[in-house]
C-alpha cells in the first residue's frame, strides 16, 4: 500500500491527520490508468475487434463496388484570357471577373434536359438483375432479352419490379411484383398498368440463367438519382476543359451513359449554331421569291411592250441614251438596292414577331458599326437560349438580357432610319441629276422612254436577286461547315480499381469500432453507474481525504492473526500506520466506524483494525454500538445477552460486559446486548459518557462500530467522545451521491478527523493506480518472505 501524509507548513499535522487536497497527479498517470482499463477488458477488446474486421472482410465481400468513370471535353472558348494589358492581374484579383463560355457551358451538361434524354434513349429507367447466393448483380450488355415501352406513363410512386423465367427459345413467363403472372413468346406485347411493353429476344446472348429481375423505375427518378452522381466540373480558370465524372456499380453502363450524355451535349451545340443560319436562309428564300416574282413581272412588261409596238432592235438608241444616263442609272440603282435591303431589315426588326429570333447576319450593311450591333445581338439571343436550358425566363439573368436585347432593337432601328435617310437624300440627287439629263434627250421618242424605263425595273430586281442568291450559298455553305462547341478530349473510361468500397477504409473502420465499441460501452457504463467505481468518483464527489484502501476478502470474519502475510493484512497494516498520524495526540484513542448505509463493511473493518492494533501489542477493546443490527458479537461467536444496551440501563456491569475476543489476547469486545425499541435515547444518557471514560482509562485504542450515519443519528450522537471518524465507502455499492453526506459532516466539522476508508477494492478491477501499487506491495511482500528477505521489509515499515 502506498501511504503519502501531508504537514503543514510549520511540520505539524493538520486537524484531521491528512491534507484535504487531492494527491498531485503524476506524469503519464492518465494514460496509465487508460492502458490499466483496457487491459483488465482485454478479451472484450479482442472479440470486439475479430467481429469489427469480420464484419469489415464480409461487407467487402458482399458489397457491391462502386466504379468512378471520368471524361474530358475541351470547350472553345472565346472569352479565356485577358483582353486589356495587365488583365492578368485583374482576373487573380477579381475585379472584373465574369462567367466565361466554358463556366455556361459545364451548366448545360448538368442541366436536367440533357440527362432526361439519355435517359429515355439508353431506357436507363430500367434495369436487370440476376439473383446471386447472397445478393442481385445488374446485367447490362448480357441480357439475353430488352424491355421496350411502347407507351410508358412516367406517374410511378415507387420502382416496380418483374420476374423474367426463360422457359424456352421461343417463350418466357414473367411475373408481376403482386404476383399476376403471363406466359409469352418473345417479342409479343404485354399490357401492364405502367404501358404497352414488348419484350425483345436478343439472340446474340444466351440465355444462361434461370430467371432475371427487371426493375422499372419513374423516369423523372431515374434523371434525378443520375444528376446526383453526375460530377461536372472545370479544372481552372485557365484553362477551357471540362470533367465529368460519374459512377456506377457496372462500369460498362457507366462508360455508355457518359458518352451517350457527351454526344447529346456536341449534337446540341451543332443544333445551335446551325439555328443562326436556317434563319439566314429562311428569311432569304423569303426575299427571293417575293424578288422572282417582280423580276417575271418586268420581264413581262417588256415583252408585251415589245410586242405591242413591234419594236426589234433598239440598240442605236440605247446607246445615245446610256451613254448620257448610264453612271447616274447605275448609282441609283446601287441606292434602291441598298434602300430595299435597309427597308426588309428594318421591317425585320421591328416586327414584334421577331423579338426572339437572330437578325440575318449575311444582310449586314457594310458599316461596321451596325455590323458589331448585329453580332453583339446575335450572339445574346443565342446565349439567352442556352441558358433558358437550365433556367426559366423569370430569372434575373434572363431578364438582364431581354433589357440588353431590347436597347439594341432600338440601336438597329436607329442607325437603319439613319441609313434609310441618307439613302433616300442619294437617291433624290441621283434623280434629280438623271431628270436634267433626262431634259436633253427629250427628243428620244415616248416609246423608247418607256423601254428605258423598264429596262432599269429590269436591272435593278436582277441585281436584287443576284445578290439574294449569292447569300443564301454562304449559308448553306456555312451551315455545312458547322462544327460542335466542344471536342472531347478524354472519352468515358472506368477506373480499373472501385470508387468505393476502399478496402484499407473498411478495415480501418473495422479496427476503429472494434476498439471504439467496447470502449464506448465501458464509458458509458462508467459514467451511467451511479455507484462508486473509481478512485476519481470518490475525489470528484468529496473533500475527504483518503486514510487506506482495503481490498476484497471472500469472508465476512475476522482475517487477520499474528502470522498474516496476505495483501489484505498488509493493507491493514498500512491502515493502522496512518492512524498514528491521525491519533497524534496522546489522548486520542477512540476510533468510530461509519458509513452511509448498511453493507458497506464496517463490522468487517472495525474487527481486523482492532486485531491489527492488538498485534501491535496494545490493549484494544472492540464497542459493538451498532445497536440495530450487529453483526461482531455474531461474526465472533460471542454472547450477546449481555452488551452495551444493558449496562446503559443498569442491569449490567462494565466487568460483565467486556468479553474476550478470541482473535489475541489483548483484544476485548464490548458486545451491543439485546436490541433496545430506542438505541438513540441510550447513547445520550451518563452511563455512556462514564463508559467511554473509563474505557480510555484501561484501554490502549476503543474501537467503535456504529450505525450507518447516512440512515439513523447514532453515530453523530457518539462522536463527542471520538477522537477519529473512519467513513467506509464500498467500490461499487457505495451510491456516488452518498458521498454528499461525507461532504456535510467535513465541511461543517461535525465529526472529528473524518477520514474516508474505501473497503472492498476488487484484484484487477479499474479502480485506480494507487490501489494497484498498494496490492503490488503486497504481494511483493509475500514473495520476498517466501525467500526470505525480510530487511528490506523491516525498512519499509520503519519509514512509515
Amino acid at each position: 500500500m502506498r501511504e503519502t501524509f501531508y504537514t503543514n507548513g510549520n511540520g505539524k499535522m493538520p486537524p484531521n491527520g491528512f491534507m484535504p487536497s487531492e494527491e498531485p497527479k503524476e506524469n503519464g498517470f492518465e494514460l496509465r490508468q487508460i492502458v490499466d482499463w483496457v487491459w483488465h477488458y482485454w478479451y472484450w477488446f479482442l472479440i470486439s475487434t475479430l467481429v469489427c474486421v469480420f464484419g469489415a472482410y464480409l461487407y467487402l465481400r458482399y458489397a457491391t463496388p462502386t466504379y468512378k468513370i471520368s471524361a474530358k471535353i475541351l470547350v472553345r472558348d472565346d472569352q479565356k484570357g485577358p483582353s486589356i494589358p495587365g488583365g492578368e492581374i485583374l482576373e487573380q484579383l477579381e475585379i472584373f471577373d465574369s462567367k466565361s463560355n466554358v463556366d455556361n457551358e459545364a451548366e448545360i451538361l448538368k442541366s436536367r434536359s440533357l440527362m432526361e434524354r439519355v435517359v429515355k434513349d439508353m431506357q436507363l429507367n430500367v434495369e436487370y438483375y440476376v439473383e446471386g447466393r447472397v445478393k442481385k448483380s445488374e446485367q447490362f450488355n448480357n441480357v439475353p432479352f430488352a424491355f421496350h415501352w411502347i407507351t410508358l406513363r412516367d406517374t410511378l410512386n415507387k420502382e416496380v419490379n418483374y420476374s423474367l423465367i426463360p422457359e424456352s427459345e421461343t417463350a418466357f413467363r414473367i411475373t408481376r411484383e403482386d404476383g399476376q403472372a403471363r406466359k409469352l413468346k418473345w417479342n409479343d406485347t404485354l399490357h401492364t398498368r405502367e404501358g404497352i411493353l414488348q419484350v425483345t429476344r436478343m439472340a446474340s446472348v444466351p440465355l444462361n440463367e434461370d430467371a432475371y429481375l427487371v426493375k422499372i423505375r419513374s423516369v423523372d427518378k431515374t434523371v434525378a438519382d443520375y444528376q446526383k452522381v453526375l460530377n461536372v466540373s472545370v479544372a481552372n480558370k485557365q484553362v477551357s476543359t471540362v470533367d465529368l465524372s460519374i459512377t456506377s456499380s457496372v462500369p460498362g453502363k457507366g462508360e455508355k451513359i457518359l458518352d451517350k450524355l457527351i454526344d447529346v451535349y456536341l449534337h446540341n451545340s451543332v443544333e445551335d449554331k446551325n439555328r443562326i443560319v436556317d434563319s439566314t436562309i429562311a428569311f432569304v428564300d423569303n426575299r427571293l421569291s417575293v424578288v422572282s416574282r417582280e423580276l417575271s413581272g418586268v420581264e413581262k412588261d417588256i415583252q408585251e411592250f415589245k410586242q405591242t409596238n413591234e419594236l426589234a432592235d433598239l440598240t442605236e438608241q440605247s446607246k445615245l441614251l446610256f451613254s448620257n444616263t448610264n453612271d447616274f442609272a447605275k448609282q441609283l440603282i446601287d441606292q434602291q438596292v441598298r434602300l430595299n435591303i435597309i427597308e426588309s431589315l428594318n421591317q425585320y426588326v421591328q416586327d414584334d414577331k421577331n423579338n426572339k429570333r437572330i437578325v440575318p447576319s449575311a444582310l449586314v450593311m457594310e458599316d461596321p458599326t451596325f455590323a458589331s450591333l448585329v453580332e453583339k445581338y446575335n450572339n445574346l439571343q443565342l446565349e439567352r437560349e442556352r441558358m433558358l436550358l437550365s433556367s426559366t425566363e423569370s430569372n434575373p439573368m434572363i431578364r438582364n438580357i431581354d433589357q440588353q436585347l431590347s436597347g439594341l432593337r432600338t440601336d438597329l432601328s436607329s442607325n437603319l432610319s439613319s441609313f434609310k435617310r441618307n439613302v433616300e437624300v442619294s437617291i433624290r440627287e441621283l434623280k434629280r441629276n438623271a431628270d436634267a439629263a433626262n431634259q436633253q434627250i427629250r427628243q428620244v421618242p415616248a416609246k423608247e422612254r418607256v423601254f428605258l424605263d423598264y429596262s432599269r425595273q429590269q436591272a435593278l430586281k436582277q441585281e436584287l436577286y443576284l445578290f439574294l442568291l449569292k447569300k443564301r450559298e454562304e449559308s448553306a455553305i456555312s451551315k455545312a461547315s458547322n462544327l460542335a462547341i466542344a471536342q472531347v478530349v478524354d472519352p468515358a473510361k472506368s477506373d480499373a480499381l472501385p470508387f468505393s468500397p476502399k478496402k484499407l477504409l473498411i478495415f480501418a473502420l473495422g479496427l476503429i469500432l472494434g476498439a471504439g465499441l467496447p470502449a464506448l460501452i465501458l464509458y458509458l457504463k462508467e459514467m451511467l453507474s451511479r455507484r462508486i467505481r473509481s478512485r476519481g468518483d470518490i475525489t470528484n464527489n468529496t473533500p475527504v481525504p483518503i486514510l487506506s484502501e482495503i481490498g476484497h476478502s471472500d469472508k465476512h470474519e475476522a482475517v487477520i492473526s499474528n502470522n498474516t502475510r496476505t495483501p489484505l493484512a498488509e493493507q491493514f497494516r498500512a491502515l493502522r500506520t496512518n492512524l498514528q498520524f491521525v491519533l497524534s495526540g496522546a489522548n486520542d484513542k477512540v476510533i468510530l466506524l461509519t458509513s452511509s448505509m448498511s453493507g458497506e463493511g464496517k463490522s468487517f473493518v472495525a474487527t481486523n483494525l482492532a486485531t491489527m492494533l492488538a498485534l501491535s501489542g496494545k490493549k484494544v477493546v472492540l464497542m459493538e454500538m451498532d445497536l440495530r443490527k450487529p453483526k461482531i458479537s455474531t461474526m465472533l461467536g460471542l454472547s450477546n445477552q449481555a452488551g452495551f444496551s444493558t449496562y446503559a440501563i443498569g442491569k449490567s456491569l462494565m466487568d460483565v460486559i467486556i468479553q474476550p475476543s478470541g482473535l489475541h489476547e489483548g483484544l476485548y469486545v464490548i458486545p451491543s446486548g439485546p436490541i433496545p425499541p430506542n438505541p438513540a435515547e441510550l447513547m445520550l444518557l451518563d452511563k455512556t459518557e462514564s463508559l467511554f471514560r473509563e474505557l480510555k482509562e484501561n484501554f490502549d485504542y476503543i474501537v467503535v462500530d456504529t450505525a450507518p450515519i447516512g440512515m439513523v443519528t447514532d453515530a453523530q450522537l457518539l462522536a463527542k467522545w471520538a477522537d477519529a471518524t473512519l467513513y467506509l465507502v464500498r467500490q461499487g455499492y457505495t451510491f456516488k451521491d452518498q458521498l454528499q453526506i461525507s461532504r456535510e459532516l467535513y465541511l461543517h466539522r461535525k465529526m472529528p478527523k473524518l477520514n474516508l476508508i474505501i473497503n472492498d477494492v476488487k484484484s484487477g478491477s479499474t479502480y485506480g493506480y494507487g490501489y494497484g501499487y498498494g496490492y503490488g506491495y503486497g504481494y511483493g511482500y509475500e514473495e520476498e518472505n517466501k525467500k526470505g528477505i525480510f530487511k528490506r521489509i523491516g525498512k519499509s515499515i520503519s519509514r512509515s
